[in-house]
């Protein structure tokens, strides 16, 4: 079964609100709130999905994106982020990215997204 999810969003309340969400619903997951957090559990930690915010403290998740597609290229990654504008949509649609979900999002359209991709 597909369960592990990597959560990179750097509101610290609603990341752990996606966490307790999801863990509740049998996932395992682990969280970071920088784009460096997330890179080193990348380096560490397979994961099935990843759920990336667009705009991070330290770096773009562009930069968490590419690094996941180095060292994991199977994970299924949902892109977030409050901003839609065409050239963002363009540049993740280039990268390859699966889903993106406008924020705010509910917990459960993230549910509905990860299901569509299992």
């Amino acid at each position: 079964m597909n369960n592990s999810i990597l959560i990179v969003e750097d509101d610290v309340v609603f990341c752990k609100l996606l966490d307790r969400f999801l863990t509740g619903k049998s996932f395992r997951t682990q969280d970071a709130q920088t784009a460096s957090g997330a890179m080193k559990l990348i380096d560490t930690t397979s994961f099935d999905f990843a759920v990336i915010d667009y705009r991070l403290p330290d770096q773009s998740g562009i930069e968490v994106l590419k690094h996941l597609q180095s060292v994991q290229p199977e994970t299924k990654v949902i892109m977030m982020s409050r901003f839609d504008d065409v050239e963002l949509m363009e540049e993740l649609n280039a990268l390859g990215v699966q889903t993106f979900i406008k924020k705010p999002i509910k917990p459960q359209e993230l549910l509905a997204t990860i299901e569509g991709l299992r």
